[in-house]
């Protein structure tokens, strides 16, 4: 069917490139019929795969496509500092992957700290500071205690779960409590659910293709979706203001104000609202995801962290003071998320200015995409890279550009804290009352949705009693082993 112009929306394709004129960084050839946009689309139809071949191809600073600077890949330590500490040349690239039409719901929730730079950044992020703050973020602690508690009563010894899926649960279930001040409703499209709808048709093939308003479309779909997802982040926001003073992210945000930046529009909060949510309870469920797995598959390092647990809770869930005197729970977490971060990848950064990386010269409107997960595989820095080493971390300290799960430099996750607190409080309860044994034969292979990297086919896990003789690992099927290397 040929659409009607009447009812298209007249907006420009944001996946279009700009020309520049070459470099001498290498990459491999343009895409016969599309060009550099060609390679571009090939690279996030398979980011993962692509950026480990373009690394071993050609180094550590590579052209998508031969000789084009329009989109570069970066790895490594340095090419993270020259980029991430440098917000004034290096902006962050702030269009959404799908075009929209102008002062439309999908606009107005991408309208965050992610999608501004400049003074705009600088005056929010300066605002949402505050939620964030060490002394803040402890008080989120009984909520997620709480949480934690409710999700292992429906986890019993014996049983065979989908800890991925319970992990996405549980963190869905923590981001809606310490972000809002909610628990999810039985039966209604809670912000949680709309937030994972959302997500997906952001990143529909259809809709990115096919960005017409039609009947039936995944374009339709994706902007009624956001406008839900709007109104429900709306009417949060109108709760807080009628009802002031929560302990909430939320609540602390409206109250944000200073002479200086004045306070966030409802506008501006729903925006923030919406990144926190998204970006915040996926992260932290495949970050827990990946460490049960490799527990799974390091039985003996399971042991010894479960025995600091309970020297150290006997059976109690963990207070502020404790989080820092549990040094292999924190070794732990550290390596799995050098393994697998949550955002394998940093989304374009688009140079204002002509620059120099890596001792090419490079041309304003140049964009350069950085990855944590090549960079946390880089030899020199962490030998046996592919090896699960929870005591790599004894007496290690990297630096926050070799090592960097929640990015580095001023753009930096706003919640890193919080994500912290949450893994460090969550997995030892977790590991207080069960043991998980990935099933046999099950396959375990990455998926990437957006720039978060999670189980494509889930985990499905035995739940053991803490006493429990462990059954050796298996071997595991799926591209897991790209990644890791087991046995």
């Amino acid at each position: 069917m040929v659409p009607n112009p009447s009812e298209l929306d007249d907006t420009p394709s944001v996946l279009k490139l700009p020309k520049l004129p070459p470099t001498d960084i290498r990459g491999p050839k343009r895409a016969a019929v599309m060009g550099t946009l060609g390679n571009v689309l090939s690279f996030f139809r398979e980011p993962i795969g692509t950026m480990l071949s373009l690394q071993q191809r050609f180094g550590n600073l590579v052209a998508i496509a031969d000789r084009d600077p329009a989109m570069l890949v970066a790895f490594g330590g340095e090419h993270n500092r020259a980029v991430l500490s440098d917000t004034r040349l290096f902006h962050h690239w702030s269009e959404i992957p799908i075009p929209v039409p102008p002062d439309s719901a999908p606009m107005r929730l991408g309208q965050s700290l992610i999608s501004t730079n400049g003074e705009t950044h600088r005056r929010n992020r300066r605002l949402m500071m505050p939620a964030f703050a060490k002394g803040r973020i402890e008080r989120y602690l009984p909520d997620i205690v709480d949480v934690t508690e409710q999700a292992l009563a429906r986890i019993e010894p014996g049983a065979t779960v989908d800890l991925a899926a319970a992990m996405v649960e549980l963190s869905m279930h923590v981001a809606l409590r310490c972000l809002f001040g909610v628990e999810p409703e039985p039966g209604t499209p809670h912000v949680g659910v709309l937030a994972g709808r959302y997500t997906k048709a952001l990143l529909s093939p259809g809709a990115i293709m096919f960005p017409y308003s039609l009947p039936g479309t995944p374009y339709r779909r994706f902007l009624q979706t956001a406008s839900e997802l709007e109104d429900s982040l709306r009417a949060l926001v109108a709760r807080r203001r009628h009802h002031p003073g929560g302990a909430d992210v939320l609540s602390a945000l409206i109250d944000a104000h200073d002479d200086e930046d004045g306070s966030l529009t409802d506008g501006e909060l729903v925006g923030q609202a919406a990144l926190l949510f998204i970006a915040g309870h996926e992260t932290t469920a495949f970050t827990l995801s990946w460490t049960l797995f490799l527990l799974s598959q390091h039985p003996r390092v399971m042991q010894e962290l479960g025995e600091e647990i309970e020297a150290t809770l006997r059976g109690a869930p963990p207070t502020a003071d404790q989080l820092g005197s549990m040094p292999r729970l924190d070794a732990v977490i550290k390596e799995s998320q050098r393994l697998f971060p949550a955002t394998p990848f940093m989304f374009f950064r688009r140079a204002t200015a002509p620059f120099e990386l890596g001792g090419h010269e490079l041309p304003e409107g140049a964009s350069v995409i950085l990855s944590p997960l090549i960079s946390h595989r880089l030899p020199e820095v962490f030998p046996e890279p592919k090896r699960f080493r929870p005591e790599r971390w004894e007496g290690r300290q990297p630096t926050l550009y070799e090592y960097l799960p929640f990015g580095a430099g001023p753009r930096m996750c706003i919640g890193a804290g919080f994500a912290s607190q949450t893994l460090r409080v969550v997995l030892p309860m977790l590991l207080s009352r069960i043991r998980p044994s990935l099933v046999s034969g099950a396959k375990v292979s990455r998926k990437v949705a957006g720039v978060t990297m999670g189980p494509r086919y889930g985990l499905p896990m035995r739940i053991m009693a803490p006493g429990d003789a462990l059954p050796a690992p298996e071997a595991v099927p799926g591209d897991v082993h790209e990644l890791v290397e087991l046995g």
